[in-house]
């Protein structure tokens, strides 16, 4: 047996585990605690977020979904935090923090501060609230538990994330912008100019 057959088997025991362990953990306080933070902070985030830009909002909290992602499965695969309660029996707690609290929230702030001063500001006011309230609160009640792994960690490294994946979102509006050719300023849609004439406009025109 190879290693790659000993961390296939390794991984189908483990399987087994955390498949256990969400059938004790499903329909209990806190994995509705889960559904119901997921279902509120979709619902605050739909009522306030402007659906004019939506697509727009939507690119820069994709952004950020995908950093999160990346970071949780990184770093629950190196040991550093793991979950003890999740919605669905594979992966990670993707909708609580990394689809769901972060992003949406990220997108309200992107939304509102049009200012690069204004957007640091409520970036640090949002990620300590998610830093040094929601996730001590998570460890509290044995949702999250953090290994090596403290709670500024997250602070910091989102804040820098957070103004990269908006100066990355600018520059390409700014380079669509210079690109942008028979198209509306609010829509994708290009705009109805057709290439010819119209076959009857033709026929009237070789007549006379």
């Amino acid at each position: 047996m190879d290693i790659i057959d000993m961390i296939h088997n390794s991984t189908f025991e483990l399987w087994g585990y955390q498949l256990t362990d969400w059938y004790r953990n499903l329909f209990t306080v806190r994995w509705w605690f889960i559904i119901g933070s997921i279902a509120i902070a979709y619902a605050i985030w739909w009522k306030y977020v402007n659906k004019r830009y939506l697509t727009q909002i939507l690119l820069f909290g994709s952004f950020i979904a995908v950093f999160r992602l990346i970071m949780d499965d990184a770093g629950s695969s190196a040991a550093l935090w793991s979950y003890s309660v999740k919605p669905l029996p594979f992966g990670q707690a993707l909708f609580l923090n990394d689809l769901t609290i972060v992003p949406l929230g990220f997108m309200l702030v992107y939304q509102y501060c049009r200012s690069w001063k204004k957007f640091f500001l409520w970036t640090v006011i949002v990620e300590a609230g998610y830093s040094f309230l929601l996730l001590p609160v998570l460890v509290k009640f044995d949702i999250l538990r953090l290994y090596n792994w403290q709670y500024y960690y997250t602070f910091f490294i989102m804040i820098i994330v957070a103004i990269v994946m908006r100066a990355i979102l600018l520059t390409i509006l700014k380079i669509e912008q210079k690109h942008e050719f028979g198209y509306s300023n609010n829509s994708l849609t290009p705009t109805m100019q057709p290439a010819m004439k119209p076959l009857d406009e033709e026929n009237k025109n070789r007549k006379n």
